[in-house]
């Protein structure tokens, strides 16, 4: 059997809560759960479950700002998978208090919930790409002395520092994954996301705008991967084994690069126009992945030209026509 379907056997019949399970990783991971025989509990702000999660979990509405209804989502739950997050990376510099509050304050309050009920563990998904923040080598190992430059990946360290801290005091188990620059499907291109956006602004045929001169490098890594990690960390029986892992691909790959391969799939694509480089982003993040091979057993599996591939199938059939008469943010 295929160590990721040895995994997934390990779930089924366990009860796991996923907050922000209507996002993109979210969605990809509840169903995924779903599958494995999985009872997995819906989180999110919305009034429901998006269409694809209807009958696949149970919907709960709990808010992370303000910190409400997180004992009815959580209760009788083995796992809790934190996947939300209030604020991106580069306007949570502008809401520093905002950002403190809702995500550091909020994330407080549901492992606090997560103590009195005594959830066996928590899987936080924490930043590999804002954590680490401007470093002279890379691959950038967890090693490493985060130097975050965006109150996303400062509040981000801090979560990962009450988790430790819940685990001593408490005995609350927890795996932070400091996952790189995750796509795939399920991802719109309104979203935050490079190669969605520029998939989104290809099938629309309208101009393309990156932020500084394409030669901003990150590690891109497929959801299927992530989500494979997030069950390796869920499954993962030693005490003794570190805590945070990078979730990445380990490659990197400018703007520019991800631009010719998209080309590559898509065919000839609209304008590309360069706008001044924003502060938020530093100019190279490629994650070492190694301990996650070690301790996880999880390797990034789905090559690049594939899972490009794949997301771009996906796109195309879930924005159909409507696609021209989309308008897409600059990425």
């Amino acid at each position: 059997m295929h160590l990721h379907e040895q995994n997934l056997s390990r779930l089924a019949g366990a009860r796991c809560a996923v907050l922000g399970a209507n996002g993109f990783i979210g969605t990809n991971l509840c169903i995924a759960l779903h599958y494995a025989g999985t009872t997995v509990v819906g989180v999110g702000r919305s009034q429901r479950a998006r269409d694809v999660l209807v009958d696949k979990v149970e919907w709960r509405r709990a808010d992370l700002a303000t910190g409400s209804a997180f004992e009815h989502a959580v209760r009788d739950c083995d796992f809790v998978v934190h996947l939300a997050n209030t604020l991106l990376p580069t306007p949570s510099n502008a809401e520093k208090v905002r950002d403190v509050q809702e995500n550091l304050i909020g994330t407080l309050t549901l492992l606090e919930r997560c103590r009195e009920l005594g959830v066996g563990k928590v899987i936080y998904a924490s930043s590999g790409g804002t954590v680490y923040g401007p470093q002279t080598n890379t691959p950038i190992s967890e090693d490493v002395l985060p130097r975050p430059i965006c109150s996303y990946g400062v509040v981000k360290h801090a979560v990962e520092g009450y988790l430790h801290l819940y685990r001593q005091l408490h005995h609350l188990d927890y795996v932070a994954l400091r996952i790189a620059n995750p796509f795939g499907p399920h991802q719109m291109p309104h979203d935050q996301g490079l190669v969605a956006a520029l998939f989104g602004k290809a099938l629309a045929g309208t101009p393309i705008s990156i932020w500084g001169d394409g030669s901003v490098v990150r590690d891109y890594v497929y959801i299927q991967d992530v989500v494979d990690a997030i069950i390796a960390a869920m499954v993962l029986n030693e005490p003794d084994a570190p805590r945070i892992y990078n979730i990445g691909s380990g490659v990197g790959r400018s703007v520019n690069d991800v631009i010719a391969s998209i080309q590559a799939i898509h065919g000839e694509l609209p304008e590309v126009g360069y706008q001044h480089a924003r502060a938020a982003d530093v100019p190279v993040n490629v994650l070492d992945i190694r301990r996650a091979q070690t301790y996880l057993g999880w390797n990034p599996a789905t090559p690049w030209h594939d899972a490009l591939r794949a997301t771009y199938i996906w796109l195309h059939d879930a924005l159909g026509a409507s696609a021209k008469a989309q308008s897409y943010a600059i990425v």
